[in-house]
Formats: C-alpha cells, sequence, structure tokens
C-alpha cells in the first residue's frame, strides 16, 4: 500500500515529529503522530482508528488498537529502524521493519518506509 499526504515536520527539543492524515475510502480521516527520537520511533492514531505502537530496534514492545471491532493488545518485535536525512534538500526518510502479533497471533511481518520533503513553492 502506498500513498502521499500533506502534513508537517517539525523539531522539538531532540524529537522530530511528522504529522499528517490518512484518507481511508467510506471511513473517515485518520490522523497520524510519528515522534522519532534516537532510541525510539512512537507512532499514535487517532479518529476512525486509535492506534499506539511504539518501536525499538531489536526489543518487543506493547501497542492498542481500538476500531469499530473492539480493543486489541499488539505486540511489536522490531527488527530495524533507520533513519536518514539531508539536511540540505528539507528531506529524509524512516524505515521500520518488525513482526505483528495482534492479541498473541502472529499477523505478519511489516517494512514501512516513510518519505518526507518540504514542499517547493509554487
Amino acid at each position: 500500500m502506498a500513498f502521499e499526504s500533506n502534513g508537517q515536520y517539525y523539531i522539538k527539543g531532540e524529537t522530530e515529529y511528522i504529522v499528517f492524515s490518512e484518507d481511508y475510502e467510506g471511513r473517515e480521516k485518520v490522523d497520524v503522530i510519528y515522534k522519532i527520537s534516537n532510541q525510539e520511533v512512537w507512532v499514535g492514531r487517532s479518529g476512525s482508528v486509535k492506534m499506539r505502537q511504539s518501536f525499538r530496534a531489536g526489543e518487543q514492545t506493547a501497542g492498542t488498537l481500538e476500531s469499530d471491532f473492539g480493543s486489541f493488545h499488539l505486540d511489536i518485535d522490531t527488527e530495524k529502524v533507520v533513519k536518514m536525512q539531508d539536511p540540505q534538500k528539507n528531506r529524509g526518510s524512516i524505515q521500520l521493519q518488525y513482526q505483528l502479533k495482534v492479541q498473541g497471533q502472529l499477523t505478519g511481518q511489516y517494512f514501512i518506509t516513510i518519505h518526507y520533503e518540504e514542499e517547493q513553492a509554487k
């Protein structure tokens, strides 16, 4: 799955934030926050889906998912977190590779890549 979205990128202290909205066909939008520090990437979603996840390379972390189908416990086994930046061109990317269990059941291996860059003036 791939999509593009406009959002915001900012730095507060030593933490970076990426904020945007996901639009799903037939559902209300979901607001997403990525909070990126040296040790962890934390993801929060709110709207028709509420989700909290954190990713730390080589560690297992817990999260939650709330949707129309109920509330679920998540176990996230993060294999890789890669952060790349090109400050001269105001762009970068985050890569997450992890296995996800929902209510103790393995749902699969996931790989997320987020590319961000400053929008050029028109």
